[in-house]
């Protein structure tokens, strides 16, 4: 067991089908509470965005946090305080590497992926956001579609129970400031953290693939596509890719 900073406490697990699943069904059962980690040494079921299957070895990072939200509607804010939180926390365990957000949950290092997110509902007033890390091994290239890369084969020495104590730091103080202050300086924080604004990017939906300048987020966390004379289009979900990877 290892301690969390406040106001953070912590289920760990050794082996669980899935952390979110797992945060769900407490909050389901009435066990919740705001900042509880649910953190597991493996996960048999991981899975990311859109029902990807996530690799999920001993080594790696996976938890879950449950955040009490008021409006569900505001949920998918979360996940750029989360970013932000995470950028920051690998940074100071690994300032030699440069790591960036990739809308809308992605943490890269180096330009190569290395941790993803899944915010989920869990009841009324509850959301669980899903963190998983490559601290000490990347998923093999074929089973993915955007470059990948482990803290450990950056040089980084330390292991899952160091990171997580580290996001967790980082995180408390984001999710408040948020709260306290709703989403203009999250904005503005996460832009200062992100890749590639500004510049072109390839975006695939569900059933397209469109190409513009990254211009931004709008209000709503929303990416902002400059297509020229085609205008700014606001995209709400969608994968981006860099023409120079």
């Amino acid at each position: 067991m290892i301690g969390l900073p406040a106001p953070f406490s912590l289920l760990a697990l050794d082996r669980v089908g899935s952390t979110n699943d797992e945060a769900r069904r407490l909050a389901l059962e009435g066990a919740a509470a705001d900042f509880l980690v649910v953190s597991a040494r493996e996960q048999t079921t991981g899975r990311g965005r859109r029902g990807r299957v996530w690799v999920s070895p001993t080594g790696n990072l996976h938890c879950s946090t449950l955040l009490a939200i008021g409006r569900l509607a505001e949920a998918a804010q979360l996940g750029f305080v989360a970013a932000i939180a995470l950028v920051d926390a690998l940074g100071a365990l690994l300032p030699t590497a440069e790591f960036r957000c990739k809308w809308p949950n992605d943490v890269l290092v180096n330009g190569a992926k290395v941790a993803g997110m899944l915010l989920e509902p869990a009841g009324e007033g509850w959301l669980v956001l899903g963190v998983g890390v490559d601290v000490t091994a990347a998923p093999p290239a074929e089973m993915v579609a955007y470059p990948v890369q482990s803290l450990a084969s950056l040089g980084y020495g330390g292991d899952a129970v160091a990171v997580l104590a580290a996001f967790c730091a980082a995180l408390g103080p984001w999710v408040e400031r948020w709260r306290a202050e709703g989403f203009a300086p999250i904005r503005s924080a996460w832009l200062e953290r992100c890749r590639g604004l500004g510049q072109p990017i390839v975006v695939r939906l569900e059933q397209d693939t469109v190409t513009g300048q990254f211009a931004g987020l709008d209000a709503d966390g929303a990416l902002l596509l400059d297509q020229g004379a085609l205008g700014v289009r606001r995209l709400m979900a969608g994968d981006v890719f860099f023409p120079d990877r």
